[in-house]
C-alpha cells in the first residue's frame, strides 16, 4: 500500500479533538468522533492497493478527421477487427481523432493529443500497447514526447497505415524567403498540396498582390510568388487555390528601407536618380562632394555607393572604416562608375581597393618613341689608321639601336663638311652601311661647320627624340661651340660625344656633351664599344574606359536575379576595363572580350560588389530601355546589403502556447541580442523586453508565454544599438487544419513503430492482427481505497449521530 498524498496525515492529531476538555462524559461518542476524522484523513491521502495484474491493456487510436473521410468506415471497420481479435479479459480504449464525436471524452482533435491519451490509458508498470489507424497527417508536431514516453516504457506502438483522400490543390505552407522589406521584392513560397490544376493567388489586406493561373499539382508542389510591400509594419497574407477553395493566412513581418549613402563624384547629384530607379526600397543619403566637407559615419547605413568618386577625395580614415564596418559588422560596398572610379580614379593600391571582387590596376604600354639620330664622324688625318675604322664600328652599333620608325644621317668633317648619308629612315640599313664603308680619312679638322649643318638638318624634321653623336679622336679647333650647342640643348636636341683612340679624357668633348645635355664616351679600342643611349623608352597607361557599343552576356549566379532575365540587357555603351580576381563570383561580362561587368564576393561578414560602369550616366544609357534596370539595380543593392543585423540571425517559432524566439551569431563579438515584443494593451513596453539566453556558443534564445490564438509581434534587437528585424508569430501558426497538412511534414509512422518495438501491419492483415504487448514486468493492478475511506467516515459519522440520538438508557 502507498499514499498518493502523504501531506495530509499531518492532519491526524485533529483526532485527539473529541477527547477535550477533559474529563470526556460520553468516551463512545468521543471514540466515533475520532475514527470518523481519522478515516477522513486517511481517504485524503489517497491510499492505494498494488495487487498483481495479469490483465492487458489495449489502445486503438482510430483516425476519423476530414483528410481520410472517405475511408472513416473502412477506419473504424478496421478498429472493430482489432478490437474482436483482443482477449476477452484485456481492457480496451478506443480513441478517436476528429469525427462528430471530437468532443466526447474518447475522441482527440490530434495525433499528439491521442497518443497523450493512449500514453496514461495504460497504467505505469502495466502490460499494453498501442495501435495507430491513421494516414499520419498530424496538425501538429507534438507527438514526439508522448511517443518518447511509451518508448521508455516499453510500450510497443503498432500502426495501420490508411491512405489519405485525394483532395483538389490546397496550400498548405506559406513562408517567405528571406525578410520582406518594404519596396523591394518579397518572395513567398505557397506549398499546394492535392491533385489537379488551380488557379493561385496571394491576397492582402486591400485585394489580390499576385495571381498565377492553372497551376498543376500532383501530389506536393511549391511555387514562389512576388510582390512588393506598400508599407514597412506586418502584413496578414492568404493563399487561396481556386475560387472558395480553402485558404492559409500568415502574418509576415516587412522591415523598413535599406539605408543607401551614396558616395558621388563626377555625376552630379546622382543619388535622386539613382533612387528613383530601384524605388521606395532604399532611403537614399547624398554624401557631401569634394567641397572639404567631412564624409558621414557608415554606421546607420546598410549600404555605400562609391559611384565615380576619385579616389583623391576619399580620406584613408574613411576609407579604412568603410572596409572595418564591412568585415565586422556587414556592411554592403558597391563601387561603380565609369572615368572616375576604379583604376583611372586612381583607386588602385588604396585601402578599399584590398576589398574589391576586381583589381583597379590599369594596363600600361611601354612606347619607344621615335628619333632622329645625326652622327657625325671625323674622317681629318688624325683619325687615320684605325680610328676611322673603330669610329664607323661605334656608328653602326648606333644604328642598330634605332627601330624603323627613327630617322638617322650621316656628317664627316675633314676640313670641310659633308653629308655622306642625309637625314633618312633607319629602315634603309643597307645605305647606311655603304655610306659608311665610303668614308676615309684625309683633311683637315675643322668641326664647327659639320656640327652646324646636323642642327640645321635636324629642325626639320618631326620626332620624340633629335640627337647629335660626334665621333672624334679631340683633335678639333677651338671656337664659339658653347653658345651653339645651348641652343641646340634648348631646342630639343642633345648632343654627345665620343672620344676614338687611346686617349682616355677630352675636357673639349666632356664640356660639348654637358652643354648639349648628352653623354660623353671613350672608346679606346673595339674590345671596349660603349652602350650608347639615344632615347629613353616610356611606359603610358592604357585608357581603362572603353566607349562604344559592348554586348554584355550573364555568366552565373542565377540566385542574384530572381524573375530578371539578364540576357535581356542590352548593350553598355561605355565601361572600365578590369580583371576579376579570384573567388569573385562575375554575373555579367563583356561578350567580347570578357571583362567583368558586375562582379561580387563575401568580404568579412558583409558584400562588397562592383559595376564597371555608370549606374546612372553614359554608360548606361542604353540601360534605360531596359524594363528591368531599376529592378537589376535594385536586386544588386538589395543582394549586397548588410543583412537585417549581420551580427545576429534572429528567428521565432511556436509550440502551442510558448513563442521561441532565437539569435545566432554570425561573427565574432560579445554584443547581446534582446527581443522586444508587443505587449498587451495596458502592460508597460518596457515589462515586454528581455535579453536573451545563450544556450550554446553563439546561439541564444528565449522563450515566451503567450496564448495560442493570440498573434505575437517582436522586435529583435543588439543591445546598444538602434533599429532591429522585425518579427511576428501567427496566431496557432504550429496547428495545420484538418485538410491543410503538409505531406512532407507527415508522421513516418515505419519510424514510430521502429522506435517503440511495434509492427506495421496492412489493412488486408487486421482481421487476424493480434498486436503483442509490452510493458512491465511484474504488472500490477491499483486499487485506489479513498471511496472506501469516505464511505467509512461517513457511516461512522451517522453512528455518532444516531448514538447521540438514542435515549441513555438504550444508549448503553
Amino acid at each position: 500500500m502507498s499514499l498518493l498524498a502523504p501531506l495530509w496525515l499531518l492532519l491526524l492529531p485533529l483526532a485527539a479533538l473529541p477527547w477535550l476538555p477533559r474529563p470526556v462524559s460520553d468516551a463512545r461518542n468521543a471514540r466515533l468522533r475520532s475514527a470518523a476524522l481519522v478515516l477522513l484523513v486517511l481517504a485524503l491521502a489517497r491510499p492505494v492497493l498494488g495487487t498483481e495484474s495479469r490483465v492487458e491493456h489495449h489502445v486503438v487510436v482510430v483516425d476519423i478527421s476530414e483528410s481520410v473521410a472517405t475511408s472513416r468506415t473502412r477506419a473504424a471497420r478496421v478498429a472493430a477487427d482489432i478490437t474482436r481479435a483482443l482477449p476477452r479479459q484485456a481492457r480496451i480504449t478506443t480513441i478517436r481523432i476528429g469525427g462528430d464525436g471530437a468532443s466526447s471524452r474518447s475522441s482527440m482533435s490530434s495525433m499528439s493529443a491521442a497518443l497523450a491519451a493512449a500514453d496514461r490509458a495504460i497504467p505505469d508498470g502495466a502490460r499494453g500497447e498501442v495501435t495507430l489507424v491513421t494516414d499520419g497527417l498530424a496538425t501538429d508536431r507534438r507527438h514526439g514526447p508522448a511517443v518518447a514516453r511509451l518508448s521508455r516504457r516499453g510500450v510497443p506502438v503498432h500502426v495501420v497505415p490508411l491512405t489519405p483522400d485525394v483532395l483538389a490543390p490546397r496550400p498548405v505552407g506559406l513562408t517567405a524567403r528571406g525578410l520582406l522589406r518594404v519596396g523591394q521584392t518579397a518572395r513567398i513560397d505557397v506549398v499546394l498540396a492535392g491533385e489537379g490544376a488551380a488557379d493561385v493567388t496571394l491576397d492582402g489586406p486591400a485585394g489580390t498582390l499576385v495571381r498565377a493561373d492553372g497551376v498543376t499539382v500532383a501530389g506536393r508542389r511549391v511555387i514562389a510568388l512576388e510582390f512588393e510591400p506598400a508599407a514597412p509594419g506586418y502584413v496578414m497574407l492568404t493563399a487561396r487555390a481556386g475560387d472558395g477553395g480553402p485558404a492559409l493566412s500568415r502574418t509576415f513581418a516587412v522591415q523598413d528601407p535599406l539605408r543607401v549613402l551614396h558616395v558621388g563624384g563626377r555625376v552630379r547629384a546622382g543619388g535622386a536618380p539613382l533612387g528613383d530607379l530601384v524605388g521606395a526600397g532604399f532611403a537614399i543619403d547624398e554624401a557631401p562632394r569634394d567641397d572639404g566637407t567631412e564624409l558621414p559615419d557608415v554606421a546607420p547605413y546598410d549600404v555605400v555607393v562609391l559611384d565615380d568618386r576619385p579616389a583623391g577625395t576619399v580620406p584613408d580614415a574613411w576609407q579604412q572604416q568603410v572596409v572595418d564596418a564591412v568585415t565586422d559588422r556587414g556592411l554592403g560596398l558597391v563601387m561603380c562608375g565609369g572615368g572616375d572610379a576604379f583604376g583611372p580614379g586612381g583607386w588602385h593600391d588604396t585601402i578599399v581597393a584590398s576589398a574589391l571582387p576586381v583589381e583597379c590596376a590599369q594596363k600600361e604600354e611601354k612606347r619607344d618613341p621615335s628619333t632622329t639620330l645625326a652622327i657625325i664622324i671625323d674622317t681629318s688625318g688624325s683619325m687615320s689608321g684605325g680610328r676611322v675604322q673603330l669610329a664607323k664600328e661605334v656608328a653602326r652599333l648606333a644604328i642598330r639601336r634605332l627601330l624603323p620608325h627613327d630617322k638617322v644621317g650621316i656628317v664627316e668633317f675633314y676640313g670641310t663638311k659633308r653629308w655622306a648619308a642625309p637625314l633618312q629612315p633607319a629602315s634603309n640599313r643597307i645605305e647606311l652601311q655603304r655610306a659608311l664603308n665610303r668614308l676615309n680619312a684625309g683633311g683637315g679638322t675643322v668641326i664647327m661647320p659639320a656640327i652646324e649643318e646636323a642642327f640645321y638638318g635636324m629642325q626639320n624634321v618631326q620626332t620624340r627624340y633629335k640627337h647629335v653623336l660626334v665621333l672624334t679622336d679631340g683633335g678639333v679647333e677651338r671656337g664659339a661651340f658653347e653658345p651653339l650647342i645651348r641652343k641646340m640643348a634648348e631646342e630639343g636636341m642633345n648632343v654627345s660625344t665620343v672620344l676614338i683612340g687611346a686617349a682616355g679624357h677630352s675636357e673639349f668633348l666632356v664640356s660639348i656633351a654637358n652643354w648639349g645635355k648628352g653623354r660623353f664616351y671613350s672608346v679606346p679600342n673595339r674590345f671596349n664599344l660603349p652602350e650608347l643611349l639615344l632615347k629613353q623608352p616610356t611606359a603610358a597607361r592604357l585608357p581603362a574606359y572603353r566607349p562604344g557599343r559592348h554586348a554584355v552576356r550573364a555568366r552565373g549566379g542565377a540566385g542574384w536575379w530572381g524573375t530578371i532575365d539578364p540576357a535581356a540587357a542590352p548593350p553598355l555603351a561605355g565601361y572600365v576595363e578590369t580583371r576579376a580576381r579570384d573567388g569573385a563570383l562575375v554575373l555579367l561580362e563583356t561578350a567580347a572580350a570578357g571583362h567583368p561587368v558586375l562582379a561580387t564576393w563575401r568580404h568579412g561578414l558583409g558584400r562588397v560588389t562592383a559595376l564597371t560602369t555608370e549606374p546612372v550616366g553614359p554608360g548606361t544609357a542604353p540601360w534605360t530601355q531596359w524594363s528591368d534596370y531599376g529592378r537589376a539595380l535594385a536586386r544588386v543593392l538589395e543582394r549586397t546589403a548588410r543583412d537585417a543585423d549581420a551580427a545576429f540571425a534572429f528567428a521565432i517559432s511556436r509550440d502551442d502556447d510558448v513563442v521561441t524566439v532565437t539569435a545566432r551569431r554570425s561573427g565574432a563579438g560579445g554584443a547581446q541580442p534582446t527581443v522586444a515584443v508587443e505587449p498587451p494593451d495596458g502592460e508597460r513596453p518596457e515589462n515586454w523586453t528581455w535579453p536573451l539566453d545563450e544556450i550554446a556558443p553563439g546561439l541564444f534564445r528565449k522563450r515566451i508565454g503567450a496564448p495560442p490564438e493570440r498573434e505575437v509581434r517582436a522586435t529583435g534587437r543588439i543591445e546598444g544599438r538602434a533599429g532591429g528585424v522585425r518579427l511576428a508569430s501567427t496566431a496557432r501558426a504550429d496547428v495545420a487544419p484538418e485538410t491543410q497538412v503538409d505531406p512532407a511534414v507527415a508522421i513516418d509512422l515505419e519510424r514510430v513503430a521502429h522506435a517503440t518495438g511495434g509492427r506495421v501491419a496492412t489493412l488486408a492483415e487486421t482481421p487476424s492482427f493480434r498486436p503483442p504487448v509490452g510493458g512491465g514486468a511484474s504488472p500490477r493492478d491499483v486499487h485506489e481505497l479513498r471511496t472506501l475511506l469516505l464511505l467509512l467516515a461517513l457511516l461512522t459519522y451517522l453512528a455518532d449521530i444516531l448514538h447521540r440520538r438514542l435515549p441513555d438508557g438504550a444508549a448503553a
